[in-house]
């Protein structure tokens, strides 16, 4: 999931590293973005979210979720990256420090299905889907 529809290619034009440090500089409109997707994904399923990779909540209050996605996109050098687990962690959602994207490992085609949905209503788009978004 990403701000982008598609990967630029190493040898496009334009000015990517320009404007990934322009979005990365404004992170809360980012932040907010990422926190409402994973606040919407929680109603259709129990998620488990790791903020160091060691301790594990299951279905955190909203308030934990954006605290957390903040500190995960800071620029503070101690935060680290956020985990979001889903069926018993057989899927994996990761949201890492000072970037614009989120990899998503293992989903399900219904999985993909929502993701692209509430990814398009953030205004963010979903890689490698094989649904239309």
């Amino acid at each position: 999931m990403d701000i982008l529809p598609q990967q630029v290619p190493a040898n496009g034009g334009g000015q990517y590293f320009k404007v990934e440090q322009y979005y990365l500089k404004r992170i809360s409109d980012l932040c907010h973005k990422y926190v409402q997707i994973l606040l919407k994904l929680n109603c259709y399923y129990d998620i488990e979210v790791s903020h160091h990779g060691d301790d594990w909540l299951l279905n955190p209050k909203p308030e934990t979720i954006e605290q957390w996605v903040s500190a995960c996109l800071s620029d503070e050098p101690s935060e680290s990256s956020l985990f979001v687990s889903l069926k018993d962690r057989t899927i994996l959602l990761v949201l890492g420090r000072e970037s614009t994207f989120m990899t998503i490992y293992n989903p399900t085609e219904e999985l993909l299905t929502l993701l692209c949905q509430l990814a398009s209503s953030e205004g963010l788009f979903l890689w490698e889907s094989t649904n239309k978004c």
